[in-house]
């Protein structure tokens, strides 16, 4: 049995989305879903070869060790090293291929995404507003608050994830500066304020 249950990487990462998205919102949901369905995938296949695994485990040692040779063949001494050696050869097969799945798997889970969402108000002024988060996301999607957007003049919204700012947003060690559009005051455009933003951690 040799299965890798490991997830190298996402067959759709988020980071894969441009900085401003363009897809409707069921497809940016769908985006955001993506990774959880694999992770799913991978422990239900996980699941599926342990139950394989002790089926077959108890059929090698029933077609092997049972009703070929009979005890009272051997000697007591013989006997007992046999059987001690074909029940811990099953054993510790079975250890080793149930933890190397399990490691993949866990390795899996430890990457999880955690989502963080919060709101701010903007400082009114043309310089960068630090938001403090208590740790460096990997992504920071920031939107304004009520205006919905359209042809002519869409709903300000700046995607920055690591290593590549937007034009008003950037990540920065335990959160996320905003600029210009993001950092207007509550008296400069009601529409916009409080900001809103979601933190991958």
């Amino acid at each position: 049995m040799n299965q890798n249950f490991t997830l190298p990487a996402f067959a759709e990462p988020i980071t894969s989305l441009p900085d401003t998205p363009t897809c409707a919102a069921d497809e940016l949901k769908r985006r955001f879903q993506a990774p959880a369905d694999e992770v799913r995938e991978a422990h239900n296949a996980l699941a599926e070869a342990h139950e394989q695994l002790d089926e077959k485990v108890e059929s090698i040692v029933g077609e092997t060790f049972v009703g070929l040779i009979d005890e009272s063949m051997l000697n007591e001494e013989l006997a007992e090293k046999l059987n001690n050696k074909a029940d811990q050869t099953a054993l510790d097969a079975a250890k080793s291929e149930n933890e190397a799945a399990h490691t993949g798997f866990q390795t899996t889970i430890t990457a999880k995404c955690e989502v963080v969402t919060g709101s701010y108000n903007g400082s009114g002024e043309n310089n960068t507003k630090m938001i403090s988060l208590g740790f460096t996301p990997k992504a920071v999607l920031v939107a304004s608050r009520t205006w919905t957007g359209d042809y002519h003049n869409p709903q300000r919204m700046n995607l920055a994830v690591t290593g590549i700012n937007a034009e008003n947003v950037s990540i920065v060690t335990s959160g996320f500066q905003v600029r210009k559009y993001f950092n207007l005051s509550t008296e400069d455009s009601v529409d916009d304020c409080p900001y809103r933003y979601i933190a991958f951690k």
